[in-house]
């Protein structure tokens, strides 16, 4: 496992290799950049910053001080952050909760989410539940 992941100490971040896969619980301390396409089958902790990459599928739960999760990543369990969520373009995500604020980009689903800030929802994206007390900001996909 631990030759898939890289470690940068003046950042204290650590880089897993594209394409990896991790069939065991992952704790890391610091913060985390994941390669396209990894596999993690099991829970993934991160202490700092989380940034999941293109393609990447969480069959566990994922926790995260914040967390930028890619196009077409997959959180199958449920992600927790403290200070903010950014789901990209096709993102899937079972439910998400957030003590801050979400932004979620056109195309996400999302079967679940609390935010304690606001979520904020760009362009045509699936919410199928939204907890209590989560106020919401829709706006419509900006065209560059």
């Amino acid at each position: 496992m631990i030759r898939f992941i890289k470690y940068h100490p003046r950042s204290n971040t650590y880089v897993i290799e594209k394409r990896a896969f991790l069939d065991e619980d992952l704790t890391l301390d610091g913060n985390v950049i994941v390669g396209q396409e990894v596999k993690f089958w099991k829970n993934l902790t991160v202490t700092g910053r989380l940034e999941l990459g293109k393609g990447a599928v969480v069959r566990g739960n994922v926790k995260a001080r914040s967390a930028l999760v890619c196009s077409e990543a997959k959180v199958l369990g449920n992600i927790e952050t403290v200070s903010e969520l950014v789901l990209l373009d096709r993102a899937k995500i079972n439910a998400a909760a957030c003590q801050g604020d979400i932004r979620v980009r056109p195309g996400c689903v999302l079967d679940s989410v609390k935010a304690d800030g606001t979520l904020e929802l760009v362009g045509k994206v699936l919410v199928r539940k939204v907890e209590p007390l989560t106020k919401v900001i829709i706006r419509a996909e900006e065209l560059s």
